[in-house]
């Protein structure tokens, strides 16, 4: 059994997918461009630097900065108003995962958005560590956020177990040398070369959360 687990944030633990493609929706329709499901898809699990990027060069007069400025703002105001939450499952998982070492997080979105999100849903007082978009140079699928996470928690990438839900996600976690726990999205449940990089698989947090037990207990 690994030694630590190191948790990925949006659709993974929260259920904010549906709130972030709004919010992004909502900035691009003021700035005249009509957000649409490809645009979503094709921003999904990428870093901050990739996203706001994407937004910026199709929207007029607004730069990427600015996206940032403008969708973070949303989200924490969705955050504040309790617009999403947990996904079902995900307090039973991360307690699960607490009992077994030290929980860390690793999300590509901005600080202030993270800590919105981990404080409204409870889950500062069970978090060692948080790395943040801005923490590293290299976001997700480079292993960088999963390197430093495993140095802030003294634990050797190869003895953490990383849940993640996305493509880019499992990329970052496996190439950090982490076993990969992966509970797919809609888009990575089609993507079967990524699913290979994982060493588990479950359809949903409830699921995972059993997964870990079952870990642990062949560990003992």
């Amino acid at each position: 059994m690994p030694d630590a687990t190191v948790f990925d944030l949006d659709d993974t633990l929260v259920d904010s997918a549906a709130t972030w493609n709004h919010v992004i929706g909502t900035v691009a329709a003021r700035h005249g461009h009509t957000w649409t499901p490809r645009d979503w898809a094709a921003i999904q699990g990428t870093s901050t630097g990739s996203w706001s990027g994407y937004l910026a060069r199709r929207c007029r007069g607004l730069t990427a900065g600015d996206a940032v400025t403008q969708c973070v703002e949303g989200m924490v105001w969705e955050v504040g108003r309790g617009g999403f939450g947990l996904v079902p499952g995900a307090a039973d998982l991360v307690a699960a995962a607490t009992a077994l070492g030290p929980v860390g997080l690793v999300s590509a979105s901005p600080r202030r958005y993270v800590e919105a999100a981990v404080t409204a849903c409870g889950l500062v007082p069970h978090l060692a560590t948080v790395v943040a978009g801005e923490d590293v140079v290299r976001g997700k699928p480079a292993p960088d956020p999963y390197l430093l996470a495993a140095h802030r928690l003294g634990v050797a990438p190869a003895r953490c177990l990383a849940v993640e839900d996305s493509a880019s996600g499992i990329r970052s976690a496996h190439a950090a040398g982490m076993t990969v726990l992966a509970i797919p999205n809609a888009t990575t449940a089609a993507d079967f070369a990524v699913l290979e990089l994982a060493h588990h698989h479950a359809t949903d947090a409830r699921i995972a959360a059993k997964t870990l037990r079952t870990l642990a207990a062949v560990a003992g």
